[in-house]
């Protein structure tokens, strides 16, 4: 493990529970859950989806499409994990200071 994520790891041990949480702050990480997981289907969408056999097959997203729903991801990653530093006092993750 690296140093970094040693630290990273030291720092979750300060964190705060979930009994310790305001309405508010439930909500808050609620929302970056939501926009993580909903970033993920919209990047899924455009490199994972099945041809139907036989109906149609799906074309390559171009690159500027593919692009954005890759920084879209990334940005809603750091959301996340800003959200868990700031809500629940965990470190911020190597390179995300």
């Amino acid at each position: 493990m690296s140093r970094d994520e040693e630290e990273w790891h030291v720092g979750s041990e300060q964190s705060r529970g979930a009994e310790e949480l305001t309405a508010e702050e439930r909500q808050r990480l609620r929302r970056a859950h939501e926009r993580l997981r909903s970033a993920s289907k919209e990047l899924e969408v455009l490199v994972a989806t099945e041809p139907i056999k036989g109906r149609w097959a799906p074309e390559p997203a171009p690159a500027e499409i593919l692009d954005a729903a890759r920084a879209d991801l990334q940005r809603a990653y750091e959301g996340v994990a800003r959200c868990h530093h700031e809500v629940l006092g965990w470190a911020l993750p190597p390179g995300h200071e």
